[in-house]
């Protein structure tokens, strides 16, 4: 799984590598981007983001990818699995993507080509993902590929104009949603 590489219409996944940290760094200095994002990762700097998720997959926890454009070699993003379960088969995915990378549908293509990696190579029942009140763009992302809403957790998270309800997503096997959906 290591080195595992996917190809999509749009977008390759390649596995996270230590010299992603200064292409994810620069991501990862854009507000625009990271207003969403959990609090530890709104924190990090590219080097320490690669470290946490590189000791992670080392642990295994999770596989991660950067998200590069075909014909292109930079990261314009990162797609992940982590709070990876064997036991019960079931991981959590997130993603983010640079603000020149939005709408495109790159977001959509490398959350798909994850999710058919992890229900094939990693055996996976059911993915979820959590996304916050207000990030729509994430919400449609999901909804293309096949999650459903499953639930809301109230007021679950702090960003700096208050506290936001956190929405929950999942997808089961049989369930994605293989080519462009409106």
């Amino acid at each position: 799984m290591r080195g595992t590489r996917i190809q999509g219409r749009q977008v390759e996944l390649r596995p996270l590598a230590r010299s992603d940290a200064t292409a994810l760094d620069r991501i990862l200095r854009d507000g625009q981007v990271t207003r969403f994002l959990p609090p530890i990762v709104r924190r990090e700097t590219g080097t320490q983001f690669v470290a946490r998720v590189l000791d992670g997959r080392r642990r295994g926890q999770g596989v991660p990818f950067v998200i590069v454009p075909l014909g292109g070699e930079d990261a314009i993003g990162q797609v992940r699995l982590f709070h990876w379960s064997r036991e019960t088969r079931d991981a959590e995915i997130g993603y983010w993507l640079r603000r020149s990378a939005w709408g495109r549908g790159w977001a959509t293509e490398a959350v798909r080509l994850a999710c058919g990696f992890g229900f094939r190579s990693m055996r996976l029942h059911r993915i979820e993902a959590l996304v916050l009140d207000g990030n729509d763009a994430s919400r449609h992302v999901l909804e293309k590929v096949g999650f459903r809403a499953e639930g809301r957790c109230r007021q679950s998270e702090r960003l700096a104009r208050g506290w936001v309800d956190e929405l929950r997503f999942g997808l089961l096997r049989g369930e994605l949603r293989t080519g462009p959906q409106v």
